[in-house]
């Protein structure tokens, strides 16, 4: 029985910005024996503006759950949990990430959340396109 038990795609919004948030999560490997795989494409994102997405994770309702690191590789892209530490059964946290694009073209990152035995990956993509520069 997997340990972290589902992970759900709650919003999606966009934003104009002119400043890049700085990365928060250290670009640590994980070792991993199994892995809930998931593909994220932002889609086309205005250079120098953001868009940002937000997931549940989930306890099972009869086991409390341990996320032990989350990880981050990849540039223009950021994130906000509150994820990290215990997480009791039947409860869940909220993964935020965001998109702001530096410059045109395709962007990918990758983001490891590892829970007990358990992990979740993330693959994420964007594309930077023209507009939304500062002059």
């Amino acid at each position: 029985m997997k340990n972290l038990l589902a992970v759900f795609l709650v919003s999606t919004f966009s934003w104009a910005s002119f400043a890049a948030p700085s990365q928060t999560f250290a670009q640590t490997p994980i070792q991993v024996s199994e892995d809930i795989v998931i593909d994220y494409d932002f889609g086309e994102v205005a250079v120098g503006s953001g868009s940002s997405t937000s997931w549940e994770l989930y306890a099972p309702a009869d086991k409390s759950i341990y996320i032990s690191q989350i990880t981050m590789s990849g540039g223009d892209y950021w994130a906000d949990t509150d994820c990290l530490g215990f997480l009791e059964a039947g409860y869940s946290c909220t993964f935020t990430l965001y998109f702001v694009p530096s410059q045109q073209g395709e962007s990918n990152a990758t983001v490891k959340v590892l829970a007990n035995e358990d992990s979740v990956t993330m693959n994420i993509k964007g594309t930077g396109i023209p507009g939304g520069e500062p002059q």
